[in-house]
């Protein structure tokens, strides 16, 4: 760690005050980059290039001033981190009388320096993090790139997941009323939410979440066969997790499960949409919602081609229902007989219970129920049409 000039500065000026001596740090030249006497700063300190290169103590008594010049009586000691010196540390004084101030000093100097070490750490992970958030998100997906920015965050691309998108700008408005409105008292407010998030249960180490200003976005890992009930079941404890009981106003958005890294851009949309169009009484809206699908599908450009919920049931449709029942002909003899059951028997030569149990096939495998719901027609209108 570099020893700067400002920190070290602040730190003399912190502790002065307590222990009513005068303090110097240097770095790892030698230089002395804080002190109580300003005139010192930016000099060369000989001493403390010995403390720096044996790691020991060096201690400067009035008689070893001509070994020393530009030197005070004190005693300086190399400040620590991990196992490397990175600078030194020097009380002014006989050291006799301020070696243990100086141990004091040392101790709460390291402190700090090893708290920003871990500041700047988490800060730098931080925007590594938002960085490959926008790259992944982004409709322009770059393999190369994005692939070594995971190596660097450990972060495992190729495991099913889904986006999630919680709104937290009622929580961090609450903090501001309570508060004051100021750019730090937001900025703590999602230090606190991050914190919450990584020290629950609900998130593990492949699982990666950002703050974009008042939204926050989360890449969450599920099992290959996990199903709508458990990202519900997840989405519902997060915003637990995040808001408590007194925060009704909450909603997170849940897009498609995704098999590859390529289509985590489609889930973000779609979770963002379902986000700003959840039904009224719902705190969590998926894309699996078939009102919130078939509202996505009509007014996002290029959704009927690209959305992966709809792929998944057209897949799941065409898989297991399309030969068996001739689900394709039979729907669209429905939709084109104006959902009349009946009529649709007839065009397709079919008894009317035998077209019933075909419909009630397709509402037991995906839920779609056409000749009840004016959505799901709609859906289905969709489904067989492209």
């Amino acid at each position: 760690m570099i020893i700067t000039a400002e920190l070290a500065q602040h730190i003399v000026d912190n502790i002065m005050p307590l222990v009513q001596q005068n303090i110097n740090i240097m770095d790892s030249a030698g230089v002395i980059v804080g002190s109580g006497q300003k005139s010192r700063l930016n000099t060369y300190h000989q001493g403390a290039m010995e403390v720096i290169r044996s790691g020991q103590v060096v201690e400067i008594f009035p008689e070893d001033m001509e070994r020393y010049p530009g030197a005070l009586p004190g005693l300086n000691w190399p400040i620590v981190l991990g196992s490397q010196v990175v600078g030194a540390v020097g009380v002014s004084g006989h050291p006799d009388k301020v070696r243990n101030t100086t141990k004091l000093v040392k101790m709460v100097t390291e402190l700090i320096l090893e708290r920003e070490n871990l500041v700047e750490e988490f800060r730098a992970n931080l925007q590594l993090r938002e960085q490959f958030m926008q790259h992944v998100l982004s409709d322009r997906y770059q393999d190369n790139a994005i692939a070594k920015t995971a190596k660097l965050l450990r972060f495992s691309l190729n495991l099913p997941r889904l986006v999630a998108v919680v709104s937290v700008g009622l929580i961090i408005r609450d903090a501001c009323n309570q508060y004051g409105v100021h750019d730090l008292v937001a900025l703590r407010t999602r230090e606190t939410l991050a914190q919450l998030l990584e020290h629950s249960s609900l998130l593990d180490s492949q699982d990666l979440f950002v703050f974009f200003e008042d939204e926050l976005v989360i890449l969450k890992q599920f099992p290959a066969d996990a199903g709508e009930a458990e990202f519900y079941q997840w989405g519902s404890a997060i915003l637990s997790l995040l808001g408590g009981p007194q925060q009704q106003g909450l909603r997170m958005g849940l897009g498609s499960f995704t098999g590859s890294p390529a289509e985590l851009h489609e889930s973000y949309k779609e979770a963002l949409f379902s986000q700003n169009n959840k039904m009224d009484g719902t705190a969590v809206a998926s894309i699996y919602d078939f009102d919130i699908l078939v509202d996505y599908l009509i007014k996002e450009p290029g959704a009927i081609h690209s959305c992966l919920a709809l792929k998944k049931l057209k897949d799941l449709i065409l898989a297991q229902l399309d030969r068996k029942y001739d689900m394709r002909n039979t729907v669209n003899a429905l939709l084109d007989n104006n959902l009349n059951v009946s009529s649709a028997a007839k065009a397709l030569f079919v008894h009317r219970n035998t077209l019933v149990f075909r419909l009630e096939k397709l509402k037991e495998l995906t839920g779609l129920c056409p000749s009840q719901s004016l959505n799901h027609a709609m859906l289905c209108r969709i489904l067989f049409s492209y």
